[in-house]
């Protein structure tokens, strides 16, 4: 079921708490108002990974089963020892150095995150600025930080009889998870966002198919890069990969420009450009499912062409400015690739081809404040006024605003 659907089905009561919490301030609003608000936070990818980056294991085991299931729903009865014995799997795994092959490589950020959460349980908005540079220096992926958090180091933060009763309960207040009926459910147009967020390319059964088109020196490759065992068949050295929840994207990197072009011709995809576009272009067709279509010629969709206020080196310049949490917010709300140097993720932005207006309103109102600070402009007023003053800065000398 669709998130509109399930909040329709809450109470006033409830349906009136969680509009207050993400909209604090508003006067009571009539229902359908109240939906809009907390449909607009929960899409926003922004909102998502912030809010599961500040939860703790169960979360990841009750997210990633929910995602793997049919309709994005499990039956409610027994679900929290499914969550418990999969939170246990995961944790087992790090503690064997079967999962997190590379643990050593990741004790400075494993030290860091344990020191956040020393200080408070919950990890501000510098913090996790901090934690996402230190990710991106380290190349630690984004699952890596939700697998480190089973880690034997952090467990006294989470590891309490009451840890899956106490997250579902989180989840389902935020108006992430919803009981109905008989199963726990995940609405699923907004589980591709929290996929993204987790940083999973894809669902397991979709990585077994991509993993299949490649060869047998490709899969040991990619066992060995994690420090997992390389012998035995294709298909057991597919099932260890699955097992250790190796990124496709990270394994595709490694391949030949002629097998990506192969298994790009293998899913329907078209089979041009560049090793990195080609990797992007696999990850979304299986992501989607679309290899399960078997086009001849894949769908070609009208490329994004909204109207700009500036030129490039305008443009250029304001988002220049941003700090890189608030350029990987933007670049996550779009699924646009956010590794690189800033100059690439601002070139990256600009060939997307979207307005200033549709990219900045990305940021929430106290990123946008801040960013006219840093500029010495006046903050305050709605959004659309902010993103205003941003653009007509920029507008008028941007070659002195660099």
């Amino acid at each position: 079921m669709r998130l509109a659907e399930l909040l329709l089905e809450k109470s006033p009561d409830e349906l009136g708490r969680l509009a207050l919490e993400y909209a604090p301030g508003e006067a009571v609003l009539p229902r359908h108002q109240q939906i809009e608000i907390i449909e607009g936070v929960l899409r926003s990818f922004r909102f998502i990974q912030d809010y599961l980056f500040n939860r703790q294991p169960p979360t990841f085991a009750i997210m990633t089963l929910l995602l793997e299931a049919p309709d994005n729903a499990l039956l409610t009865a027994g679900f929290q020892d499914v969550v418990l014995a999969e939170t246990k799997r995961i944790s087992d795994g790090i503690d064997s150095v079967e999962i997190l092959k590379r643990d050593e490589q990741l004790r400075v950020y494993r030290r860091a995150l344990y020191q956040t959460r020393s200080n408070d349980p919950r990890i501000d908005t510098s913090e996790l600025a901090i934690l996402g540079v230190l990710r991106q220096e380290l190349e630690i992926a984004p699952v890596e930080h939700f697998l480190i958090e089973h880690h034997a180091d952090l467990r006294e933060f989470w590891q309490h009889d009451n840890a899956v009763v106490r997250e579902l309960e989180a989840l389902r207040t935020a108006g992430l998870v919803f009981n109905r009926e008989d199963r726990t459910q995940l609405p699923e147009d907004i589980a591709p966002t929290i996929r993204h967020a987790l940083g999973i390319d894809m669902s397991r059964a979709a990585s077994r198919r991509l993993f299949n088109l490649l060869s047998s020196d490709d899969l040991h490759g990619a066992l060995a890069e994690l420090g997992a065992p390389t012998s035995g068949s294709k298909d057991s050295r597919i099932e260890r990969l699955v097992a250790h929840m190796a990124l496709p994207r990270a394994v595709l990197r490694r391949v030949s420009l002629d097998t990506l072009r192969a298994c790009c011709k293998s899913s329907g995809a078209t089979i041009s450009g560049s090793k990195p576009e080609l990797v992007e272009r696999i990850v979304s067709q299986f992501a989607s499912g679309r290899d399960l279509e078997r086009e001849t010629e894949p769908t070609v969709l009208p490329p994004v062409e909204e109207p700009r206020r500036l030129n490039e080196v305008g443009f250029s310049a304001l988002f220049r400015k941003l700090r890189g949490h608030e350029l990987s917010a933007i670049l996550g709300e779009f699924d646009l690739r956010r590794w690189g140097t800033k100059e690439q993720q601002v070139r990256t932005v600009w060939e997307a081809h979207r307005s200033e207006s549709t990219l900045l309103s990305c940021l929430s109102n106290a990123e946008l404040d801040n960013v006219l600070e840093r500029l010495n402009l006046r903050s305050g007023g709605s959004k659309a006024d902010r993103i205003g003053r941003l653009v007509e800065h920029y507008s008028r000398a941007p070659e002195a605003t660099c």
